[in-house]
């Protein structure tokens, strides 16, 4: 799943010369040295470091995180949809929500749904379980459960996606850890503290292995042997940073599609989505509906223009789609605090 914008809002913000590039950088991997980054633009470390604390000034970059591939991990993603107008019982679902060691995202939208929950679990049955529990004795409508399969598309910001970039080239002692990324498939058997350090990474990318160390009991060339480990075993997939969508002007949508499936179009259909430059992420579906795709845009013109650019590629294979325009998000990580649990 992808990042949304957070709830509060920052002044809108202009980029700067290299303020693209240095965020195209940061979205290949938010863990690159500051010098690295600077070495690559021919910039100053200095300058670098300027232009990433005006970005977080500005609320345009707010924070990081590591995804993490709940599926090696035994779980899958359950998003419920749905529709909840009582004002009290939204409040005390917020609550429940946030407070949830199995919710992973809760996101608010004006639309026929009002409500999006995910929930990681090991099994539908647990995820169901949760669900009803967190819902009991609320009025809810519409109720939608979808259970997330194939990932189409993932960027963190798409209109960088085609942002040139200098080649990274591999450094030593590299806090990035670019080059186990390139690596191929390695086994590895997780223990208590690796489930310790994929959920630090998860909360926060770009903890320092001391800091990691600190938090763990191990020592930073312990835990930087742990990592490498992790992501050639594929459990850290990314270092993606946290951007504020709002602050660039960019509202969210999800659209919720129903097709008429058959191979040839399910393959011209996942080709179109991952060349729109509009679309932030976009997953397969099992359930009600068939995809699942977040749209950024900048106004109701261009998601409208995005809406019936599909509709005029595919008129035969949309069946139907629900438009949802997201309102705030409350929660969202990678993993959840019952998934750290499972190493103890």
């Amino acid at each position: 799943m992808k990042v949304l914008q957070s709830e509060e809002s920052g002044k809108r913000v202009v980029f700067h010369a290299y303020d693209r590039k240095i965020l195209a950088l940061l979205c290949r991997n938010v863990r690159l040295p500051l010098a690295k980054i600077a070495q690559l633009l021919r910039l100053s470390r200095q300058s670098v470091e300027y232009r990433i604390n005006v970005m977080e000034k500005m609320h345009v970059l707010e924070g990081s995180r590591a995804v993490i591939n709940i599926q090696s991990l035994g779980h899958q993603s359950y998003h419920y949809f749905f529709a909840l107008q009582d004002e009290k019982a939204e409040k005390k679902l917020k609550e429940q929500a946030l407070a949830s060691e199995m919710v992973n995202a809760l996101i608010t939208y004006s639309g026929r749904y009002t409500h999006e929950i995910s929930i990681l679990a090991r099994s539908p049955a647990e995820a169901q379980h949760h669900f009803l529990f967190l819902t009991e004795g609320f009025s809810l409508t519409s109720v939608i459960p979808i259970v997330l399969l194939s990932k189409l598309k993932a960027e963190v910001l798409p209109e960088l996606q085609h942002e040139y970039l200098p080649e990274i080239k591999h450094i030593r002692n590299d806090p990035s850890f670019s080059k186990q990324f390139t690596l191929p498939l390695q086994e590895y058997h997780l223990d208590m503290k690796d489930f310790e350090l994929l959920y630090l990474l998860s909360q926060n990318a770009r903890m320092s292995l001391l800091d990691l160390g600190k938090k763990t009991h191990l020592s930073s060339d312990a835990v930087s042997y742990r990592i490498k480990k992790l992501i050639r075993a594929k459990y850290l997939l990314e270092f993606r940073p946290v951007i504020n969508f709002d602050a660039l002007s960019y509202s969210l949508q999800a659209i919720l599609i129903k097709a008429r499936r058959s191979k040839a179009e399910d393959e011209q259909f996942c080709q179109y989505v991952r060349g729109d430059k509009s679309i932030l992420w976009a997953t397969e579906l099992f359930g009600e509906y068939d995809y699942l795709l977040y749209v950024l845009s900048h106004s109701q013109d261009e998601i409208h223009t995005s809406v019936k650019g599909i509709q005029k590629a595919f008129p035969d294979y949309l069946v139907s789609y629900e438009l949802l325009f997201a309102y705030k998000q409350h929660k969202y990580a990678f993993m959840t605090e019952g998934m750290r649990k499972m190493g103890d």
